[in-house]
């Protein structure tokens, strides 16, 4: 484990990135969950995990060989900071040891930290670590336990065919064209690379008039693009045949005029599924209070937090 946090840490350092993976990739029989962007908000988040049965009454990990990941964002805006990630991180411990897996993905609020931990939208993430004794321009350099936890995050997971990042961007290219181009950016500019903060990037990409061009990013940057056949060709660049992501809990709307409601758990075509719901009581005019993500054989279903179910995709 030591070696295992050594190596992290250099990587961290820009010294050793090309021996670590941006994209965490597991095969599994299992059921996956997702949840995303929990924001701080630690009662509404474990709430959630006990409704989708992968944490017992006492928080611990009850979900077996269960995958889950969590699309990042985990930070700022909620009233309890360091409480959550720290329960994120013992959970990944407990469900290791139960043949579990949880991954923790970068969101844009731990990479805009990490890149200026002084920045004015990460402040209250900054704010939370210096009531808990720590400096926050210390584990942003990647200090301390939790520095080197924040600093060994990957920006997406593969998990079967499904692929998961809070961003969902990724502009047509392979997994392993993603992890060269990270992997380059980081050892250049560390977290203030464009790969992980600029507009355009895995992480910060938008699905509104702030995306590419202009326009959501599923459109290319192209008006005349067709969301279906583009979102398809990122996903078999991939070597997927599913995309999920978090980021975007407001409405969004597609060129045929279908719209995603705010706050809701949305699926189009079979390829994109949107799962910020802005579970957090820090999210100013959310009426979502979160949900998971289930995907189980053939079909994909919302856990609300209430343990009521829905479905949202089946294969055909």
């Amino acid at each position: 484990m030591k070696h295992l946090l050594l190596a992290v840490f250099l990587c961290a350092a820009g010294t050793l990135c090309a021996q670590r993976s941006w994209v965490v990739e597991i095969d599994t029989q299992a059921d996956i969950y997702a949840v995303g962007d929990a924001h701080a908000d630690y009662d509404r988040l474990a709430g959630v995990l006990r409704a989708a049965g992968l944490v017992d009454a006492e928080g611990k990990w009850s979900g077996g060989k269960s995958v889950l990941v969590v699309t990042g964002d985990t930070i700022d805006k909620g009233p309890e900071e360091v409480k959550t990630i720290s329960y994120l991180r013992a959970l990944q411990l407990d469900a290791a040891r139960s043949g579990g897996r949880l991954v923790l993905t970068l969101g844009n609020h731990e990479a805009e930290f990490l890149a200026d931990p002084e920045g004015k939208k990460t402040r209250d993430f900054a704010n939370g670590l210096v009531k808990a004794g720590l400096e926050p321009k210390s584990v942003a350099g990647c200090g301390g336990d939790l520095g080197v936890f924040f600093c060994s995050l990957p920006v997406a997971a593969r998990v079967n065919d499904w692929f998961f990042s809070h961003g969902g961007y990724t502009a047509g290219r392979s997994i392993a064209q993603i992890n060269a181009d990270v992997a380059l950016g980081f050892s250049k500019e560390r977290y203030a690379s464009e790969q992980f903060v600029g507009d355009d990037s895995i992480l910060e990409a938008r699905l509104g008039a702030n995306g590419p061009g202009g326009l959501p990013w599923f459109m290319g940057g192209n008006a005349k693009t067709d969301p279906a056949k583009l979102l398809a060709a990122y996903a078999a660049a991939l070597g997927v045949h599913h995309i999920v992501q978090g980021h975007q809990p407001a409405q969004v709307g597609f060129p045929d005029g279908v719209k995603r409601p705010a706050y809701t758990f949305f699926q189009r075509y079979g390829l994109l599924f949107l799962i910020d719901s802005g579970m957090s009581r820090g999210i100013e005019g959310s009426t979502g209070s979160g949900g998971a993500l289930r995907i189980h054989g053939n079909q994909a279903e919302v856990v609300y937090p209430d343990g009521t179910s829905r479905v949202i995709w089946k294969a055909e």
